[in-house]
């Protein structure tokens, strides 16, 4: 037996050992369904399509403790990925001394060599005394859209909220975009700001022109799209996407017969997913699959031919180890776990958590894919997160 095929057992095992603990409850039918199609999976592990070419670095953290005044991007996460028309790929992530401090920003960075070598960042994005969140992108021929969310978590230093400016609904969708390949912006502006609501993965533009955009609220934990029918101009929500838990950080795709699939984050211990068959504009009720799943960001990948991707950490309790699945038949059923990245679960008493999470994927000319992601470390006392990047043939 492999090594990955080991280390994917140990993982799956310690996931179903894990719901118990989590206060996750499953069926012994689920059982069953979980344990036959992860064994099945893993025992092909080493069989899998994809390939990586290359491995690269986009941010490493250059401090760690976040009670440290003069640590401003110690902490990187949920970074997103596109490719601009030249050809130049641009990652970008949100960053800060820990996870929701007022100083969080936007930082950006940008490959010319399809990923193997990443510049220096820049702080793309900062509006001030406000967290920064969840970059995402659309690719829209020669356009490139930019979505984030902005809001304030922290009450403290102690502000007079009039205005719902601190909490769940202070967060607001803000856009920008550049016809230029990423030299240059546009200023950022609302395009979403009811109920608090936030984007994490990256929309898609459909076979039609349309641009969809998948959202999801903070205090009413139902997702949706943002959907545009004049190429950005305006948006609109649609879907009221639920499940028995929640349904948090949707991803979608378009199938080949122009219906969408999302895929949601929930808190029960397994992907959901649902589909629209009116280009976002209702979806079906939510169902539960049959892929175990962390409370985590997930990516679900459209490819030229027609394939899906899905990138997601298949364990009930721990955002590791972050693999790959290919689905040929339109998410009916998926292929074996490529396991892309993977840490130590925590081994002492002040590291509570090690990940390898937030996917995010791109196209290149050539077909190729780059995969990004965050690998963090959490203690009492440090919290750091570095942005990774990978270049898959599949």
């Amino acid at each position: 037996m492999s090594d990955e095929t080991l280390i994917g057992r140990r993982y799956f095992l310690a996931g179903l050992a894990g719901f118990s603990s989590a206060g996750l409850l499953l069926t012994s039918g689920e059982k069953a369904f979980a344990l036959r199609s992860s064994l099945t999976s893993l025992r092909s592990l080493e069989d899998s399509n994809m390939k990586v070419l290359h491995k690269s670095i986009v941010y490493s953290h250059p401090a760690t403790d976040p009670y440290d005044l003069k640590n401003l991007y110690g902490f990187n996460h949920a970074a997103s990925v596109v490719a601009f028309p030249d050809g130049r790929l641009m990652a970008a992530w949100f960053s800060g001394p820990f996870e929701a401090s007022v100083h969080q920003v936007i930082l950006a960075s940008y490959s010319s060599d399809q990923a193997k070598s990443w510049t220096e960042p820049e702080v793309f994005q900062d509006f001030p005394r406000t967290s920064d969140f969840d970059p995402a992108f659309i690719a829209d021929g020669n356009r490139t859209w930019f979505f984030f969310s902005v809001g304030r978590w922290n009450r403290y230093p102690g502000v007079r909220d009039q205005k719902n400016e601190v909490g769940d609904n202070s967060f607001k969708v803000y856009q920008r975009y550049s016809d230029d390949s990423g030299r240059s912006w546009s200023p950022a502006e609302i395009i979403y700001e009811k109920a608090g609501a936030g984007c994490r993965s990256n929309g898609i533009k459909l076979s039609t022109g349309e641009l969809i955009l998948p959202v999801h609220g903070y205090s009413n934990p139902v997702a949706g799209v943002l959907k545009s029918t004049d190429r950005g101009r305006t948006w609109k929500r649609y879907g009221q996407v639920t499940t028995s838990t929640v349904a948090h950080e949707p991803s979608c795709a378009e199938l080949k017969n122009g219906d969408i699939m999302m895929v949601l984050r929930t808190g029960d211990g397994f992907l959901w997913q649902s589909f629209s068959k009116d280009k976002g504009e209702t979806w079906s009720p939510a169902e539960k699959t049959g892929m175990v799943a962390v409370r985590s960001s997930h990516n679900l990948f459209s490819l030229t031919d027609g394939r899906l991707i899905l990138t997601h950490n298949p364990s009930a309790t721990a955002r590791t180890p972050l693999t790959m699945r290919i689905s040929k038949d339109s998410g009916k059923s998926w292929g074996q776990p490529f396991v892309l990245a993977e840490v130590p679960l925590p081994g002492k008493d002040d590291d509570w958590r090690q990940e390898v999470s937030y996917p995010s994927l791109a196209k290149l000319s050539d077909d190729t894919l780059v995969v990004v992601w965050g690998r963090l470390y959490l203690s009492d006392l440090q919290q750091w997160g570095d942005v990774h990047s990978a270049r898959l043939r599949v």
